[in-house]
């Protein structure tokens, strides 16, 4: 893992991306731990972000792509703090707020359009219409099928 790309800085790009894909703009913190596993993944973020690929569910992205997604249970636990902290980071910033036990999109921060943001944040973005599909399935699912033990 590159640890300099992959921090609460750049995790903060990732949360706004997967919050603005998602409906209402709100994701249970179960999902929002999922965020950087997914997106803090070169392999992963160049499939969802290809607009050539077709999501139809997490199981079919695993079983399509099973190099890309059959580390994502080790990138869980090996991200849990950053995600945490990338939490706190995005609430200080007041980009999101806790609400229940969701994480709201209040402002956007980060813009695709801007060219100062960098390329792995650009992809980011890009990858956060086809997270959102995945991130609509029940937590459950997603736990299980990425086979994360809680």
């Amino acid at each position: 893992m590159n640890r300099l790309s992959q921090n609460e800085l750049m995790g903060t790009v990732a949360i706004q991306s997967a919050l603005e894909n998602s409906a209402g703009r709100k994701l249970s913190l179960a999902k929002a731990m999922l965020v950087l596993p997914l997106l803090f993944d070169r392999v992963v973020r160049s499939v969802l972000k290809r607009r050539t690929s077709v999501v139809l569910s997490s199981k079919d992205l695993l079983i399509s792509n099973p190099a890309a997604f059959i580390t994502v249970r080790a990138r869980y636990e090996d991200l849990t703090i950053t995600s945490l902290n990338t939490i706190l980071l995005a609430e200080e910033l007041g980009m999101v707020a806790l609400e229940d036990d969701c994480l709201v999109l209040k402002k956007q921060i980060f813009l695709q359009s801007n060219s100062e943001i960098g390329k792995i944040a650009s992809d980011i973005l890009a990858s956060g219409p086809k997270l959102g599909l995945i991130l609509s399935e029940s937590t459950a699912d997603l736990y299980q099928t990425f086979r994360i033990e809680l």
